[in-house]
């Protein structure tokens, strides 16, 4: 199982650079709430890819976009694909014609509820602010508020979560977001259908990521409630196996599972997502890397996917850092075990290929 989830993730085969897109496509999305670790990690499944080659193909060609699909979080997909992942979101999460709760805010302040209407009226007054215009989170505030008064003032600026499937990222102004219109940034058709979205979603899901339960994809996808009658609806397509004495499902057109070469040793950064679609954590984190985890600073509050994994053979071996310094990219290996001398060379190959994306000298320090 581990070596087709490394193979179908292109850790084990690299990709070469022309399939940049192809591999984005593949990995189901990549996660992007932290721009650097996205980078790095189509950077550890492509070759000879530099830190420009992402940034062009995501502002220039806009080849990729930004948008919030998977669990409500940042990620980069191919453009084409977007409308997919946008109509399999509303699939999972009903109609988003529901009001909204009263909210405990910044400072333990209440904020009111929002009805179904206000709701409608507030996404309303974003796509028409935003039409032909890209702007930051603070001057979408403003332009919503003119059109619709003060009520949901203090959520937007906290952030968009409750309409964030409407909207992509356009390009950062410092530290700042900016947000833009999917439709005026991207070409493509918006007309898909939703549940056969969500269908192919999963799909998708099980090709890279499975064998994989119900609970696995809900999980992932952050479709709680609409993962079991799915797996139900693509019953014919499905067969089931057992991993590791749980029930388990991969497609039926799709059950090859190729041998792990050794050694395949990677440095994964934070929130990749092949921990993210390793939903079997007791089998990807051994005890000791655990124990490293718990006294990680994101790590005890957020686990494993937070951190960055220094990956053998499909398998956490200890955690890793980085640092720039002037010119050089300091990083420093924390191992659980020891290597031997062709894990060691790949190691030190994992610290060239980061340098080397990042435009930097790498300098590779271990404790073990």
């Amino acid at each position: 199982m581990r070596a087709r989830r490394l193979a179908r993730s292109f850790l084990s085969d690299r990709a070469s650079g022309e399939r940049l897109v192809e591999v984005v496509s593949s990995l189901c999305g990549v996660q992007a709430q932290r721009e650097t670790a996205a980078e790095l990690q189509l950077a550890a499944r492509i070759d000879g890819l530099t830190q420009a080659d992402v940034r062009e193909a995501v502002w220039e060609r806009r080849a990729l976009v930004k948008a919030w699909t998977l669990r409500g979080t940042l990620h980069l997909h191919p453009a084409g694909e977007l409308p997919l992942w946008y109509a399999a979101r509303r699939a999972a999460l009903g109609s988003g014609s529901e009001g909204l709760p009263a909210w405990l805010g910044p400072g333990r302040v209440l904020h009111p509820a929002l009805g179904a209407e206000e709701v409608e009226a507030v996404r309303a007054a974003v796509w028409e602010a935003l039409d032909g215009h890209c702007l930051s989170r603070e001057e979408l505030t403003d332009a919503v508020v003119k059109r619709v008064g003060a009520a949901p003032e203090a959520r937007l600026r906290s952030g968009f979560a409750f309409f964030q499937s409407d909207l992509c990222q356009g390009p950062s102004r410092g530290s700042r977001i900016t947000l833009v219109r999917p439709d005026q940034w991207i070409d493509g058709s918006w007309d898909v259908d939703e549940q056969e979205a969500l269908r192919e979603v999963l799909r998708r899901f099980l090709r890279t990521y499975g064998p994989a339960r119900p609970s696995d994809f809900a999980q992932w996808f952050g479709a709680t409630g609409a993962a079991g009658a799915l797996f139900d609806e693509l019953g014919a397509e499905l067969e089931e196996i057992e991993v590791d004495g749980r029930r388990s499902f991969v497609l039926r057109s799709d059950r090859s599972f190729a041998a792990l070469r050794r050694p395949q040793v990677r440095l994964l950064p934070e929130y990749d997502v092949y921990v993210l679609g390793f939903r079997e954590r007791e089998q990807l984190i051994p005890e000791a890397v655990r124990e490293l985890i718990a006294g990680h600073s994101r790590g005890k509050y957020e686990g494993p996917a937070a951190t960055r994994l220094v990956l053998v053979d499909g398998i956490a071996a200890g955690l890793w850092e980085r640092h720039k310094r002037g010119r050089r990219i300091e990083l420093e290996v924390r191992l659980t075990r020891r290597l031997d001398k062709a894990a060691r060379a790949e190691l030190g190959r994992e610290a060239e290929r980061i340098g080397a994306f990042l435009g930097l000298e790498p300098v590779l320090g271990d404790s073990r």
